[in-house]
């Protein structure tokens, strides 16, 4: 994009020598391949035709100057984040207190983590996981029809952002894709063992993992396996696995957003 807006048509373009091209693309970032781009361009751009519209090129030059904006804005946001999550030493920041508990955990990216931590705030007021879980929005509650109590049901309250990333993080837990981890673990043990539908065992094991989390913040405790393994009686003698964002992460969020909408 910055290139075209040096170049904002073909002809600009074709009036350039090899040498400006080559520095051109040096400029943007492309310096692994500018020199031979540059001779490819100048071999090519003479014979191109190119049709002068003013004001299209207007229209095209404040699109990619507002698209670098964004990359700007976000790259800034990302480095408001890694300071929230590992503090500055320049500026004499400290790494706020619950990101290497959450980072303990199997699946968990730096959005996620700073969402985590913006929502909770101090886990000091949460008297029991209950209120946690809730809080995060992914607490059981009982279904009522007048003075009859049908059934349990996902909780409706809580926080939307912390919902959904309980989500993603099951989601990619029990990827077929994903080694085996007490979360999936569990979320298996629910389905086969006791007949639970899909769905409804991916809410129980969000569950989980708050109540898990409300844990290890409580208590100032990295994510143990082997004892997670141990309340769930499950022999496990394997180190915390770190699980990485899968290449279909975008679909497993858009997913994780559609759950956190349902109630179930």
């Amino acid at each position: 994009m910055k290139l075209v807006l040096q170049y904002p048509t073909a002809k600009d373009m074709s009036q350039a020598t090899q040498e400006e091209l080559r520095k051109a693309l040096i400029s943007v970032g492309a310096k692994t391949i500018a020199t031979k781009a540059s001779v490819t361009l100048s071999e090519y751009l003479p014979h191109t035709l190119a049709v002068q519209v003013p004001h299209l090129i207007e229209r095209q030059t404040w699109l990619i100057e507002e698209a670098l904006r964004i990359e700007e804005a976000i790259e800034s946001i990302d480095k408001q984040i890694s300071v929230l999550l590992r503090g500055d030493k320049d500026k004499q920041i400290p790494p706020h207190p619950y990101t290497a508990l959450l980072k303990s955990f199997p699946i968990m990216s730096d959005v996620m983590a700073c969402t985590l931590i913006g929502a909770i705030g101090d886990v000091e007021r949460f008297s029991n996981y209950l209120e946690f879980k809730k809080y995060l929005g992914v607490a059981a509650e009982n279904k009522t029809s007048g003075i009859s109590v049908s059934k349990s049901r996902q909780t409706y309250e809580g926080v939307r952002d912390t919902r959904r990333i309980l989500f993603l993080m099951v989601l990619v837990l029990i990827s077929p894709n994903t080694k085996i981890n007490l979360f999936k673990h569990y979320y298996d043990r629910l389905v086969n063992g006791r007949g639970m539908s899909k769905r409804k065992a991916i809410g129980h094991v969000c569950g989980k993992i708050a109540q898990v989390m409300y844990s290890c913040l409580k208590n100032n405790q990295m994510y143990d396996p082997v004892l997670h393994a141990k309340h769930l009686g499950v022999p496990w003698d394997e180190k915390c696995l770190d699980i990485r964002m899968p290449k279909n992460v975008d679909e497993l969020e858009s997913k994780a957003a559609e759950f956190s909408e349902e109630i179930v």
